[in-house]
This record gives structure tokens, sequence and C-alpha cells, in this order.
């Protein structure tokens, strides 16, 4: 696990590049403590920071193979590189080192490109042939590790950061209006873009293959296939396989399920460390996750909160490049574990995979609801009940409205998801919520996005989960777990987001899905794992009551970065929005409301320490 950064250029290199190169990678020493190298070629500068996990003595980088003919600069972890390992050298491949970085670079002599598909894992590489002088950029299937590019003339610079991009030429970022829009509406960056003007993520499974005449050509990595068979031991399967490492592993902890069946089956073979942060919906989270570990057998440290919140979100934002509503607490976790770990596993995916949110569960309920309330009745019901609503009560975006619109909508199955998730996008909301600088210049509509996104399948329920696989679990949840948990020099692994265990999943419909309910199959699954008092808990979620935490904790950030003053001097806020929300007195019906003060909050911080200062 590391970072890595660098360029490829048409026009050959000399050394007086080192300095740019080395500012890219001071920009992110962060993502490893352990180490850094570079590696200069005629067409392509290649730099490397190192979080050492595996191999810890032999696994440098950016590392050559045996021949030379091949360097990489790689980030995170193949689980299954000692069973390739054994295979390579069983058809006559040498190897220097003992670490999966070398593994690689085998696996493309023997089978190119396409020998990537066999890596079991989370990965984002730069692999540099010196023969045939050509580069091969390439991000695992399921988007665990971030790699951001931009083109500058007759380069290609690429890093695990985007501010390692700027830090090349101390370049001043510019926001980039567009995807902030999206970011408002969507809470997270929803395909390829950035907050920072130029700057894109290669899409992940791509493997971009770069030659020195400037011109690239793309290729998908293909998915694993299917397995049959039981659920339960694919389980076991992947989360044994993220075991792999040369130091300890620790856990992180909640109340629920997910994080209760990795520690379970860690717990059978070898001692663990778990980690809980007392926060979440049920204030019961810390309670029942200290009971999970009594009844697993585990240790269990807890924390809480705490430290000079300002400066959190300040370096919190730096981090993560882009504000997100739910990267404190995830950040705090990360702290914890990170004084007694060097990796930990994570339960994140498992809601994704097994349709365990209420969202997947009123979704389903629409779906239902469609089949015998044709759209020719739902249609005016719900113009009707939202004309209703809005002449009784003033709150724009309100529950009740959202409602009426969802029911207006039934059938059209991208537009409701987008309103089940207060996607809000419209001329009227625009008014209300932005100011000149975003009014001024031309927004994508979010909806049309959303549409254009919108998976094929028979099933609109299928339909969601895969958007939300590609889409949400990608540039939300695995985003900020890799960035403020890389801020900390600690590696998180996500078990249930692995390809094999994905593909196996698939094979399964919705409806079995959730038999008895959201995660109804999991619970049925993992009665032979985990005790009863666990299965039977409610679902919790691992965020914050966002009215009552602005209220009780940012109120007084809000009078310095979200003032009358401020917020025209950055003009992309309405302040008429903001005043009227902090006057509400905070209620769970105004949920969405702080959330978006929370953002734009988190934004005027990200234009003091991006626009506002020099980058590197």
């Amino acid at each position: 696990m590391c970072g890595i950064a660098g360029w490829l250029s048409t026009t050959p290199m000399t050394e007086d590049v080192l300095p740019s190169l080395k500012r890219m990678i001071n920009s992110i020493a962060h993502r490893g403590p352990d180490g850094e190298g570079v590696a200069l070629f005629d067409h392509a500068a290649l730099g490397h920071r190192r979080l050492a996990i595996i191999d810890p003595d032999g696994g440098q980088q950016p590392m050559f193979s045996h021949d030379r003919r091949y360097c990489i600069s790689f980030n995170g972890e193949i689980y299954n590189y000692p069973a390739l390992r054994k295979t390579l050298i069983e058809q006559g491949h040498t190897f220097h080192h003992h670490s999966d970085t070398e593994v690689i670079m085998e696996l493309y002599r023997a089978e190119g490109w396409q020998g990537f598909s066999q890596l079991r894992g989370m990965f984002a590489f730069l692999l540099w042939d010196n023969e045939l002088k050509q580069a091969l950029l390439v991000r695992d299937p399921q988007g665990i590790k971030p790699l951001f590019i931009q083109q500058q003339r007759h380069q290609l610079c690429f890093a695990s950061e985007a501010k390692a991009l700027l830090a090349r030429n101390k370049q001043k970022p510019s926001l980039n209006g567009n995807a902030l829009h999206q970011l408002m509406n969507f809470r997270y960056l929803p395909g390829e873009m950035s907050l920072f003007e130029g700057v894109t993520q290669l899409t992940a499974g791509s493997v971009l293959c770069w030659q020195p005449n400037g011109e690239m050509t793309r290729q998908k990595i293909p998915p694993p296939k299917a397995t049959s068979g039981d659920t339960l031991a694919q389980l076991h399967d992947s989360i044994n396989h993220h075991l792999t490492a040369d130091v300890t592993v620790g856990c992180y902890l909640s109340g629920g399920i997910d994080s209760a069946t990795i520690a379970a089956v860690v717990a059978q073979q070898q001692p663990l460390h778990s980690f809980t942060l007392a926060v979440g919906d049920d204030p019961n989270e810390a309670i029942n996750a200290a009971i999970t570990a009594q009844l697993l057998g585990i240790e269990n440290r807890q924390g809480e909160i705490t430290g000079n919140l300002e400066q959190q979100l300040l370096d919190l934002v730096w981090h993560l490049e882009t504000p997100k509503v739910n990267a404190l607490q995830v950040s705090q976790l990360a702290q914890l574990a990170s004084h007694k770990v060097k990796v930990t596993l994570s339960g994140l995916g498992g809601d994704e995979l097994f349709l365990g949110y209420n969202a997947h569960k009123i979704f389903s309920q629409c779906q239902k609801l469609s089949r015998w309330l044709p759209k020719l009745a739902s249609q005016p019901l719900g113009k009707l009940g939202a004309g209703v609503i809005n002449t009784l009560q003033r709150t724009p975006w309100s529950e009740p409205q959202r409602a009426m619109q969802m029911l207006q909508n039934l059938g059209n199955w991208p537009q409701l998801y987008g309103l089940l998730r207060n996607v809000w996008d419209n001329p009227h909301m625009r008014q209300k919520i932005y100011g000149p600088r975003m009014l001024d210049q031309p927004l994508d509509n979010s909806f049309e996005l959303l549409e254009q996104r919108w998976p094929h399948s028979e099933s609109p329920m299928a339909a969601m989960a895969q958007f939300e696989l590609h889409n949400k679990m990608v540039n939300d949840l695995l985003w900020q777990e890799d960035r403020v948990s890389m801020a900390v020099g600690l590696e998180v692994r996500t078990p249930f987001v692995d390809g094999p265990l994905i593909a196996h999943l698939q094979q399964l419909s919705p409806e079995q899905l959730m038999a008895g309910g959201t995660k109804g199959y999991l619970r049925q699954i993992l009665k032979p794992l985990l005790p009863n008092e666990i299965l039977n808990r409610p679902k919790s979620g691992f965020q914050l009551n966002s009215p009552h935490f602005f209220q009780q904790q940012l109120k007084p950030l809000a009078a310095c970065w979200l003032n009358r003053e401020i917020t025209k001097q950055h003009g992309l806020f309405n302040y008429q929005f903001i005043e009227w929300v902090q006057k509400q007195p905070p209620r769970t019906g105004l949920r969405w409301h702080y959330f978006m003060l929370y953002l734009m909050l988190l934004t005027h911080m990200w234009m003091i320490r991006f626009e506002g200062e020099d980058v590197g």
C-alpha cells in the first residue's frame, strides 16, 4: 500500500526533471512513511512512496524485473500473489523478491494485460516496458485504489491523489463548477470527474496503454468468472485472502453484522485487535460493538470524536480533496486503529452487496407498487399531492414533497432513484441554493447524468445495486476509506468488495438477497457463524445526526466559514438559504438541509486549502 506519481512524455526527459518528481511524491508522503524511490527513462518518470506491508525488506519501489525490462510503481495489495508466483515459477519465470509487486510484472510478461484479470486485490499502477517503450496505467475493477490523470501538452501525468499532479509544476488549482454541482446533488462525484479543472480519474478496471507518440488505447479488465456453491464459504475465502500480510492485521468493529462476520472468521484463526468509534444512528452502537467483541472473544478498543474540529476538517478536506459529509468519523476511526496496527479489515460493502439499506427497501416497495398502480394514476396523484404540500408548507425540498415526486415518477427508475437519494437538480432549487459564480456557468443536469449512467437491467432493483456499486461505492465509500486511512499510514482492506465474491453474488436476484427483509439472505447464511444476539440487532448507520451535529458542533465554525461576507466573496452559494436553515430548530426532517450546509462549509474550506494556497 503506497502512493504513486509521475508522468509520461512524448519528448525525451533529462535528470533536471527530478525536482518536479520529488515535489509530486513529497505531496503524498503520508501515503508511504516507510520509504521513497524514483526511476527515470527517456519517456517516463516514476515516483513512489511506500507503506511496507508485504516483503518489508525486499519490496522497495519503483521495482525492476530481474532482467530490467519492466519497471513498476504500484499502489495496493495482491492477495493471491503466493499462488500466482508458484504457478509462474513452474512456468520458468525468475523472481528476485518475495513481494506481490514482482508478480504483476511476471504475469504481464507471461500473458500481457489480459493476465491482470487474475489479480485478486486492490491495485493502481504504472508499468513501464523499456523494450517496447510503452506504459500501462492500470486500476482495479472494483475501484478500491485511486488513480488520477491529467493531460499536459505532450505529457500524461498520473498520481494516487490529485494534489500530486498540482505539485509537479506548483500549479494553482481551479474549481470545476460542474463537478461541484454534481457533488451537491449526489454528495459524491459520480463517474470519473474530480473537483479540479482538468483532472480526471482512470475508470475502475481500465488498462490505459500509452505510446511515446502520444497515442493511447484503453482496454477493460474482464471480471472474474462467477462460482456456484456456498456463499458463506465464499465469504470465508475472501476474508482469508485479505489476511495476506507480513504485519499484524486488525479489524474495524461496529454493532452490526458485516464487521462482526469478518471478526468472527479472523478470530477463528488468530488473536484480533478490533476498533470502534462511539458514533452512529444507534446510541448503543459502541455498547453493541463491545458485546460483539466479548461474544467473539476478541480485544476491542473504543474512541470518540475529539480534538480541534476546525483543524481536523481543514486537514480532512486536504486529504479527501473533496467535501464529504460522513468522513470525519471514518477518519477518527482510522486514527484510533493506526496507533496499534498497520492494516485493518473493514465491513464496508456489506450493505451494498447484500442490499441492506433502507433505500433498498423503499426502492423495492416502489417497484412492487408500480405493478398495481398504473402510471396514468401515479403521475396525477403525485402532482396533486406535491401541489397540496407546497401550499401548506414553505420548507424547500421537504421529505413529503420528495415522496410525492417519487410517486409522480413511479416507473421512471433512474429519476425515482435520484429522488430517493436526494438528487434535487431543477432551476428553482438552483436559484435557492447557488450564488452567482455557480448560476453564471453551464451545469449538467444531474438527473440526465444519472439516466446516462443507469445500468441496462430488466430488474430496477438490480440496476440500482449496479449503479451504486460502480458510482457510490467507488467515489463515496472507497474514496473516503482510502484517503482517511492513508493520511495516517494505515491500510484498510475491504473483504466484501472482492471480485470473486461480487461475481458470485451477482448470480442471485435482489428478491433472493432481500428474502425476509433487507439483508435477509446474509442473516440466514450467517446463522452457523454468529450468535442470534448479533444477527437480530436492528440496522444502524455509521453516520452523524446532521441537524444536531451542525447545531452542537459546527455552528461556531459556520459563523466563520458560512457568514454573509465569506459566502459573497466565494460566490458559490446563496446566503439566504444558509441563513434560513440555521434559523430552523434541528429535526430529522431537515437532515438533507444540514447536509447541504455541511458541504457548503467544507467547500469554502476547500477553496482556502486549494485555490487560496500554493500546492507543493
